[in-house]
């Protein structure tokens, strides 16, 4: 058992080219075929399900560790807890495509892009934020405290993010307005909202604005979490960590 953890390998910490994920999304004003409709919807709910498998593990080692207050756990709580809700926001993006594609309904359509609207304002205040109220509020904020236990390069991607996150919360308003309407139930404002015209090329770019900026800092996240992971591996190789 010794040698097991003696023979225990470090993670790599991956040089993403972040600015791939940020570039704009253009599908054209393409509609989807009946076969591509069902093809699209195929390959979601396969990546749902694969997605979904993570939920209970990152909840599990929430709860597992949530009665250990040195500064590792600390930290890794402050990690995990962000992975969980990324990852549940990517999956929530996903359900909300699918089931908009699937919509055959001109009414059923208006309602899923109003929801779908919503997670895109809400989703993206949660992880950074529009202005200083909600910026000190984010997700990405939280980490900034713990950036000093990280190597440089893991500074210099933090840096690198923030800066896109940054022209991505400066390029629109994300949809307040929609959010407002389909939150606050406003009848007359709300009816007069959904009587847009629906363009699904348009409505699945907008949706792709925030499903690609959570892969990005889902990324970063994994790199956060393989330093950690690292950081124990070191303790084994020194024999600071002893199997029991």
């Amino acid at each position: 058992m010794y040698e097991d953890l003696a023979n225990i390998q470090y993670s790599t910490v991956w040089d993403y080219n972040y600015s791939l994920r940020f570039q704009e999304v253009n599908y054209e004003n393409k509609s989807l075929s009946d076969a591509e409709r069902k093809e699209f919807v195929s390959v979601i709910d396969e990546t749902i399900e694969q997605f979904a498998k993570g939920l209970p593990i990152i909840y599990n080692c929430l709860e597992t560790f949530s009665d250990q207050d040195n500064e590792y756990h600390m930290i890794y709580h402050t990690v995990t807890s962000i992975m969980l809700f990324v990852l549940l926001t990517t999956i929530d993006c996903m359900v909300a495509s699918k089931y908009f594609i699937l919509a055959d309904k001109d009414y059923d359509r208006s309602y899923m892009r109003g929801k779908m609207r919503v997670i895109l304002n809400e989703g993206f205040k949660r992880l950074y934020g529009f202005d200083e109220k909600t910026y000190k509020n984010s997700e990405w904020d939280r980490l900034l405290p713990i950036l000093g236990h990280f190597p440089e390069e893991i500074n210099l991607q933090y840096q690198e993010l923030t800066s896109h996150l940054e022209r991505h919360a400066k390029s629109s308003t994300w949809w307040k307005e929609e959010r407002n309407l389909e939150t606050h139930l406003d009848a007359v404002k709300l009816y007069e909202s959904r009587q847009e015209e629906i363009v699904e090329s348009q409505v699945m770019e907008d949706l792709m604005k925030l499903f690609n900026t959570l892969t990005a800092v889902s990324d970063f996240l994994n790199n956060i979490h393989t330093c950690l992971y690292n950081f124990l591996v070191d303790k084994c190789k020194r024999g600071e960590i002893i199997e029991t």
